[in-house]
């Protein structure tokens, strides 16, 4: 892609024409959710922890455009995703294990409005990841994760959160992945809802 028109309509045109039907697959469904979201809480500082192909960046990115603000996106790999020259200004990519980025962003101070995470799904990873993004958001920031939903049988059946407490220590869905993160929350400190399809992304808010 050449310049943000096309990430626009590539990312439109992937949630009205998902790759993978039946509510099955990756993030296709939510991309025009987040980029929604982005626009309405008028997101300035963006962080999203997962790129992969860029699929999540495209919406993020540009609405740090419309905002004037800034994506930073944190991965332990390069991305395949190439930003286009006209939204290079508002991008930051950033090659380094997200526990340490988001140790180093509470040394300096660092908020963020919105952010997105979608990588290693361990519960033990996502389970730091949300004790440190706690340190650098307020009531209103907006947390969205995916996947808390994965491998959830939609087939004319309501989506469940992932339970799989056996799951193997080290791997990446570990003790339940980013559900069990995200259920053993205080409820008196946190609200969340999840939009039951495409493995589930979760829009997470501190009420205190």
């Amino acid at each position: 892609m050449n310049n943000k028109d096309e990430v626009f309509e590539n990312f439109f045109n992937k949630t009205v024409n998902p790759r993978w039907p039946n509510d099955v697959g990756d993030s296709d469904h939510h991309l025009m959710t987040i980029f929604g979201i982005a626009l309405q809480i008028k997101a300035k500082n963006i962080l999203e922890l997962g790129v992969r192909w860029g699929d999540t960046s495209e919406p993020l990115v540009m609405a740090a455009s419309i905002n004037d603000g800034t994506l930073t996106c944190v991965d332990t790999a390069p991305t395949l995703w190439e930003c286009p020259e006209d939204l290079k200004p508002f991008y930051n990519f950033v090659k380094e294990d997200s526990i340490k980025f988001l140790e180093n962003q509470i040394a300096t101070d660092k908020y963020y409005d919105l952010i997105y995470v979608d990588d290693w799904h361990a519960y033990e990873h996502v389970k730091k990841e949300l004790e440190l993004i706690d340190q650098i958001t307020t009531k209103k920031s907006i947390i969205l994760l995916h996947d808390l939903m994965a491998f959830a049988d939609t087939n004319g059946k309501p989506a469940e959160y992932m339970d799989c407490p056996d799951c193997p220590t080290g791997t990446e869905w570990s003790h339940g992945g980013p559900a069990t993160a995200v259920l053993e929350l205080d409820k008196s400190k946190w609200e969340w809802a999840t939009i039951p399809i495409n493995n589930g992304l979760t829009i997470l808010r501190k009420i205190y």
